[in-house]
């Protein structure tokens, strides 16, 4: 069986491991020469570690520059009015973290480069797909090094992200949610009180766009600036920090402020959301973004995208032989949607149902004053603290069972 991954992220990398560890012969495209300096998501729920751990990778993530997630904390107008402990004893391995994608992603290729049939292709980009007579894709084209080439496959498998080109030249079409969101990233050497250790803070502000922060594994201070669409427009010039500080307290934007020199960014995101309606076409595939973008909102990207790895890998690996039969290949990528997209679209409902408090501080409206109140009010007690997290219960562990049937060898 011969298969194409487009894009080497999370997904595309940890799909073409497994389907290389079981004789499969995978080419791995990816368009940048590393993943170093790439922008990608780096906050693991337990969902996505319980993926790492099925596909036999929890050593590697042990080893790979990262830390624990301590406490969220919820500040409405600059003051802090919630304050909720991870439960990362209880949780153990499992616990959230952040870990550096770029040591993990390296860590993959380089395993998957330990099985014959497997070949990374950096500095590559896909332009288009291959068809034959009857319309089914056969193979892709590709740029590598000012060089057309061609290369035949069974399958390809678009893991490109929310622009990804995989899909638009499948002409696979995607449905765009209502919400769709521009984020300003940057950071700087975190505050001494945050160096050592990593929480999750994040700030509204009547009538101002939110702001999260959190110590990230390099011990710098990764910041997210949240907009509706369109927003950008706003941040243009010299003159975007103070304004990107607009919901944070003051001793946090002090801190920036006097440390404006070290700023590194901003990097400006366009953020699609939305999903597929078809994830598959005749020999091709969509997973992660690619299939289903993803919000910001509770680093769901690589957690849903590392599980839909899973999900795959139990269809297509049964399917491994010299000549596996079309239809069998196109009936395992429609089972794979069947199975994933419960999940997905339940994550982006409660996606939105998270955002919802972001958008009424924006818009400064009753509900804002509401719960401003009432976080005042019950934000110390034990019970408020738990009950949220029971809130977050699906986004943080998942809302079906994904298990890898083939059992993966371990590092």
């Amino acid at each position: 069986m011969k298969v194409v991954v487009v894009g080497a992220g999370p997904a595309g990398a940890t799909l073409a491991l497994l389907l290389a560890r079981h004789g499969v012969e995978v080419r791995l495209l990816e368009r940048e020469a590393s993943s170093v300096g790439v922008f990608r998501g780096e906050g693991l729920m337990p969902l996505g570690v319980d993926a790492l751990r099925e596909m036999g990778l929890d050593g590697v993530l042990a080893e790979v520059p990262g830390r624990p997630v301590e406490t969220w904390r919820i500040l409405i107008d600059g003051e802090e009015v919630l304050t909720v402990p991870e439960p990362a004893a209880e949780l153990g391995e499992r616990a959230f973290r952040v870990a550096s994608p770029a040591a993990l992603l390296q860590r993959v290729v380089e395993e998957a480069g330990s099985h014959p049939g497997f070949s990374h292709h950096p500095r590559t980009r896909f332009t288009d797909v291959v068809r034959d007579a009857a319309g089914r894709v056969t193979g892709v084209r590709a740029v590598h090094d000012g060089t057309e080439v061609e290369w035949p496959a069974d399958l390809v498998v678009g893991c490109d992200g929310r622009g990804s080109s995989v899909r638009t030249r499948a002409r696979l079409g995607l449905t765009h949610a209502r919400e769709a969101y521009d984020v300003l990233w940057f950071k700087l050497p975190a505050p001494d009180a945050l160096r050592e250790r990593c929480d999750f803070h994040i700030m509204v502000r009547q009538g101002q766009h939110p702001l999260i922060a959190y110590t990230s594994w390099d011990d710098l201070l990764q910041c997210g600036l949240i907009m509706p669409k369109g927003g950008m427009a706003e941040f243009r010039g010299d003159g975007w920090l103070p304004a990107a500080l607009a919901s944070a307290p003051d001793w946090l934007a002090g801190h920036v402020l006097d440390r404006r020199s070290e700023v590194v960014g901003p990097i400006r995101l366009n953020v699609l959301v939305g999903h597929a309606p078809s994830w598959s076409t005749p020999g091709v595939l969509l997973l992660g973004d690619a299939a289903h973008p993803m919000s910001p909102v509770r680093a769901q990207g690589i957690n849903l995208a590392l599980r839909d790895v899973v999900v795959a890998a139990n269809h297509l690996l049964p399917l491994v032989s010299a000549s596996p039969d079309p239809g069998s290949v196109d009936r395992a990528c429609r089972a794979i949607q069947t199975e994933r997209e419960p999940e997905v679209l339940r994550a982006q409902k409660l996606q939105r149902r998270e955002a919802q408090g972001q958008g009424d501080a924006r818009a400064a409206s009753w509900r804002y004053a509401l719960a401003k109140r009432g976080a005042r009010l019950l934000g110390r007690y034990r019970w408020a603290q738990r009950a949220w997290l029971r809130r977050q219960h699906d986004l943080r562990f998942g809302s079906t069972s994904v298990r890898l049937h083939t059992p993966a060898s371990r590092l």
